[in-house]
């Protein structure tokens, strides 16, 4: 009797001992199976925690043939200096690159002026374009005449432009299923290679926002925005919670007429935008308002900058959503930009490389 249980514990103790063994190959299995997209479980402090779940970017442009000269150097300056997963480049354009031949044309531009020995064929892998459809709303007429917009030697193309990157944008259809977009105008450059990779740097710190630097348009293109913002409030309790917690200062007319601050507004010729927040439905509820009243865009020349800026200023945690992203070394004939001393993240080996997913 002895020498059959201890056969039979030799035997369960062999299959405990088979099962622990499938149990640890299965695991070291499933752990070389992470994609390589993928972001590491890293030790950071609990504001950078994340998951490690991937993420997907793109670089965009709104192309025009006027700006060519622009862009090439821009794109150059992204080819250089903003390394790392090579995401796509979409040049949205609203008719300039219609025909074929003159995307080649301009392809072949590309190709000669980064030049072979930089990479231009893996490069122009990169490259897309997507031609954009602008209509006029139907409430504005297409008479200039009776519009009387504000800025009328650009009307409505400029509006269109406004119009685009302050609301439509979030909702197109080539970048539904992306997670991050980074905006750049012809005119921007990057002028030295980066300290940090400013995807990675929004998705570990899990920002919203990503922008250079804070300005503010004329009082002349921000007319009637700041009651049109008050009046949102008085009907969303939330959105007043989230002003408050911002420190949003309102501003008050004087006997003149001239309001008391200048509306603020994000440099929005580079910034990097979360598509997923501003998709939110209370963020899009929003969206559509200034969408129904097409007369602020059309007529007042209400600008993307402050209309960016109110966005974030009612829905997102200015501190805790935003970053301000003081990696990059930037240049715009337009703007003028104060440098800041670049915050990477604590550890050099973040994350996997991105391998090799085709986004297009």
């Amino acid at each position: 009797m002895v020498q059959v249980f201890a056969l039979a514990f030799r035997s369960h103790k062999k299959l405990l001992y088979i099962a622990l063994a499938s149990l640890l190959l299965l695991f070291l299995f499933s752990s070389s199976q992470i994609p390589k997209t993928s972001t590491r479980w890293i030790n950071l402090n609990a504001e950078e925690a994340v998951l490690p779940t991937a993420y997907t970017a793109a670089i965009i442009y709104l192309a025009r043939i006027s700006r060519v000269s622009e862009i090439l150097k821009s794109l150059a300056s992204v080819n250089k200096n903003l390394t790392g997963h090579p995401w796509p480049v979409i040049l949205f354009h609203a008719g300039d690159f219609e025909h074929q031949s003159i995307q080649m044309d301009f392809v072949g531009r590309i190709y000669d002026y980064i030049g072979t020995e930089n990479g231009s064929d893996a490069f122009l892998q990169r490259v897309e374009f997507v031609q954009l459809d602008w209509q006029l709303p139907k409430s504005i007429s297409a008479d200039k005449e009776i519009v009387n917009p504000l800025d009328s030697s650009r009307w409505p193309e400029y509006h269109h432009i406004l119009s685009f990157f302050a609301t439509e944008i979030f909702s197109h259809p080539r970048l539904a299923n992306l997670t991050y977009i980074m905006r750049m105008d012809p005119g921007s450059q990057v002028t030295q290679p980066l300290c940090y990779d400013p995807f990675e740097i929004m998705h570990v710190r899990r920002r919203s926002y990503g922008y250079l630097s804070i300005g503010s348009d004329p009082q002349e293109y921000t007319q009637k925005l700041w009651p049109f913002v008050h009046n949102y409030t008085q009907t969303h309790e939330s959105v007043d919670r989230q002003l408050r917690a911002n420190k949003w200062e309102w501003s008050h007319r004087d006997e003149s007429g001239d309001e008391s601050l200048r509306f603020q507004g994000y440099e929005t010729d580079f910034e990097i935008v979360k598509l997923p927040a501003f998709r939110r439905p209370d963020v899009r509820e929003w969206l559509d308002a200034v969408k129904n009243y097409p007369e602020g865009i059309y007529k007042w020349r209400w600008g993307d900058a402050p209309l960016r800026y109110a966005t974030v200023q009612m829905f997102f945690d200015a501190e805790k959503d935003t970053e301000r992203l003081c990696g990059i070394r930037y240049f715009n004939p337009d703007v003028q930009y104060d440098e800041c001393p670049c915050r990477p993240l604590p550890s050099e080996d973040v994350h996997e490389s991105l391998g090799s997913w085709n986004f297009w």
